[in-house]
């Protein structure tokens, strides 16, 4: 028995014609007739387990212990099938995988489905390789038991919060749409929707693509609790973890009092000696109208902000009769995380309509939303959003120009050419690598465009801007001619490229340096053939640094290092973090970009900063704060900004550490980080907005929100416009004042 056969990855139910396959990848079965297919009988038997948040690691026997305890109960049930809503392992490492299969019972075998949770990807150098060796590809659908069941995986390669993208949703329309009238469909995956929860960056889209459709429920975890609510026609159960405990969730579909099918949860919670309590949840219904729907707008009109105000007007439903009208501002600047609304309730008019505005004064010009909820007398709710814009003052940026890509810009902006000829290079998960000239008042000149495997980081470009070198997941590194983006070369790296590549000259001729897997790779920028390797380092996502003499890195294993330019050697390594193998996978500096200058190496962990010396390693200064995702921006004066996740930015000393100046953006920042365009500094949020600082003293100098996106994306500049991408695919032009 293979591996994955062990795992008991194959579907159990009968595949749709509209999932993409089994869990061990497989054609879906072909659908029977309906009369025929027991799975899409309303009145066949269905009993179903529901486990989330496992968090197996090798280092916690009591997580091991509670798991199987939950099997042992499950198996002896005889589902006919179980759910698994991700965080399965705690950081998505082989051993973990491993230790996951040897708990899992053969009695499950064949009856489990998955979708991935962020702890099973976030710092996963396979770049969902290892996941889907195990269990599958993802989205997918199937159906049992006349439900049709959809496992999305919402999760980003290197990052923490879900996003759809616009492949996602239209993945999502496609298959529901094919769905035989009249089946409920049941949504399992990592991240709850709606309520107070932002851990999906584009849920309001996934809110109105569901909205048509006969949803019935969405199954969750990521939250470790367990939080039932009801709206906008659906019962979302948000799980309790198993991490907390050995409990898990029992479903039954049954006939209500009124005769009406539902599927009754209930928690198993199972005592150290063995004893099951079973406490019952909810219910959801299979028919009827649903939970909130009776309270979806007929129609929300927005006026023109005028003395900071926006006005509202909400056209209710006449059967509707809410008992709560209420408007807030869409938390856009919450990062993968939780925000309670502080809602302000409008007012009951004629017509069914209810009027009232909001303070936005507080909003960046450009996109913004607001967010609504009709709540009904018996609590449950409607939520919709709706979008405006807030005018801009000379001060501020303004969006000139918009370019999409199949896939997310999740990497950086690249350069190429000198003077009147220099354009920007984008490249996308969809594998998909632009050149685009941004001259013009409207949209940009693409000058060619390339087809690799997915880009996750900013590609390299050599000194005479004559090459480009793009990372790919696909396990190669690729050298493009920057004139018309033929292929020079590629290097298979036996594992992805998920770092951003580096071009610095050594011994008189340009190299290329980048990690992959766990190695650190040198090769020939010209041809490139490998100089040296050095195997076994450790993960890491982030950009090396060199003064030519060494290369400078920080990698999962916890050490920042140097090593020799020419041959590759160790010549000092500094500890960033310690503790088990786990902390430090986490918490060391695997997305750290380095900087180098002066003589002075900056690196990062998500505890602070270090200044260190670039001969020796040792320690020249400290600094608290996580700054290891924005890169380092080293100025001529021998100084350099540091941004942390949460937003604060500084200018320092770099011999010394000294602060000339700090600010708090009240945004976070992430991977995307700082551009620098004459005496103001531009920092990209991960929510999508533009905000300037004087180089000076560090006080604001214009703001734009220019997507509604999030933004890993480092940003480029040429001329005075500021390049830089989101993950819908967007590469926005942004004039500068």
């Amino acid at each position: 028995m293979g591996r994955r056969d062990f795992l008991g990855l194959a579907a159990g139910a009968t595949l749709t014609a509209a999932g993409i396959g089994s869990l061990l990848g497989a054609a879906p079965a072909a659908a029977a007739p309906a009369h025929a297919d027991p799975a899409n009988d309303p009145d066949s038997p269905l009993r179903f387990a529901l486990v989330t948040d496992t968090h197996v690691n090798v280092g916690s026997p009591q997580t091991t212990q509670w798991l199987t305890q939950v099997w042992a109960s499950i198996a002896a049930r005889t589902p006919d099938l179980v759910l698994h809503c991700g965080d399965i392992t705690d950081t998505g490492r082989p051993d973990e995988f491993d230790r996951y299969a040897e708990i899992l019972p053969p009695e499950l075998h064949g009856k489990m489905h998955y979708s991935p949770g962020n702890h099973d990807v976030r710092w996963d150098p396979s770049a969902k390789e290892e996941y889907h060796s195990h269990f599958g590809p993802a989205p997918y659908s199937f159906d049992a038991g006349g439900v049709h069941f959809i496992g999305f995986d919402p999760t980003q390669v290197l990052q923490e919060p879900g996003h759809y993208g616009p492949g996602g949703l239209k993945w999502l329309e496609d298959d529901l749409r094919r769905m035989r009238p009249g089946t409920p469909a049941v949504l399992f995956q990592h991240f709850p929707l709606g309520n107070t929860f932002y851990y999906v960056d584009d849920q309001t889209a996934v809110l109105d693509v569901l909205a048509d459709h006969n949803v019935r429920g969405i199954f969750a975890g990521h939250i470790h609790k367990e939080v039932v609510t009801g709206f906008n026609g659906f019962t979302q159960v948000g799980l309790n973890a198993v991490k907390n405990g050995a409990l898990y969730y029992w479903v039954e579909r049954q006939r209500s009092a009124d005769g009406t099918p539902v599927l009754r949860v209930s928690r198993i919670n199972i005592a150290a000696d063995g004893t099951e309590t079973e406490v019952p949840v909810t219910a959801l219904p299979l028919a009827g109208e649903g939970p909130g729907r009776a309270q979806r707008p007929q129609r929300i009109a927005l006026g023109k902000v005028a003395g900071g105000r926006l006005p509202v007007t909400v056209q209710v439903k006449s059967a509707a009769r809410p008992a709560r009208v209420a408007v807030d501002l869409y938390p856009q600047s919450v990062f993968g995380g939780t925000s309670t609304p502080v809602w302000q309730n409008l007012s009951a008019g004629e017509g069914h309509e209810w009027n009232g505005s909001i303070d936005v004064s507080s909003l960046a010009p450009g996109s913004q939303r607001l967010r609504l909820q009709v709540t009904g007398a018996d609590g449950t709710w409607w939520e919709d959003t709706a979008r405006f814009e807030m005018d801009r003052t000379a001060a501020d940026p303004r969006a000139r120009w918009r370019y999409r890509l199949s896939g997310a810009v999740q990497g950086g902006i690249a350069v190429i050419g000198a003077g009147s000829r220099r354009a920007v290079v984008a490249g996308s998960s969809g594998g998909t690598v632009v050149a685009l000239r941004p001259d013009g008042h409207g949209s940009p000149a693409r000058l060619w465009s390339a087809q690799v495997g997915p880009v996750y980081r900013r590609p390299a470009v050599d000194a005479a801007a004559r090459t480009l070198f793009v990372p790919s997941s696909d396990h190669r590194l690729y050298a493009l001619r920057a004139a018309d983006g033929h292929e020079k070369w590629r290097l298979d790296a036996g594992a992805p490229v998920l770092s951003a590549p580096l071009v610095a000259e050594v011994d008189g001729e340009e190299r290329v340096f980048f990690s992959a897997g766990r190695s650190l790779f040198a090769v020939e920028a010209r041809s490139g053939h490998r100089r040296w390797t050095v195997p076994d380092r450790g993960f890491s996502s982030g950009r090396a640094a060199s003064d030519g003499l060494r290369v400078y890195t920080a990698a999962d294993d916890g050490y920042a290092r140097a090593h020799d330019a020419t041959t590759g050697e160790e010549l000092w390594a500094f500890a960033m973090a310690t503790g088990t193998e786990n902390h430090v996978a986490l918490y060391s500096g695997w997305d750290n970009v380095v900087a180098v200058d002066g003589g002075v190496v900056v690196v990062g962990s998500v505890a602070g900063s270090w200044g260190l010396s670039a001969a020796t390693g040792a320690v020249l200064w400290k600094l608290a704060g996580s700054a290891m995702y924005a890169p380092a921006v080293p100025l001529d004066d021998g100084s350099a900004l540091l941004t942390t996740e949460w937003g604060v930015m500084s200018r320092i000393d770099l011999a010394t550490g000294a602060e000339r100046w700090r600010t708090d953006l009240a945004v976070r920042v992430f991977n995307a980080g700082v551009v620098v365009n004459g005496a103001t500094a531009w920092a990209q949020s991960v929510d999508g907005r533009l905000l300037g600082v004087d180089l000076t003293d560090g006080t604001p100098r214009g703001r734009l929100q220019h997507s509604l996106a999030y933004s890993f994306s480092t940003p480029a500049i040429v001329g005075d416009i500021l390049v830089v991408g989101d993950q819908n695919g967007i590469v926005a032009g942004i004039d500068l004042p």
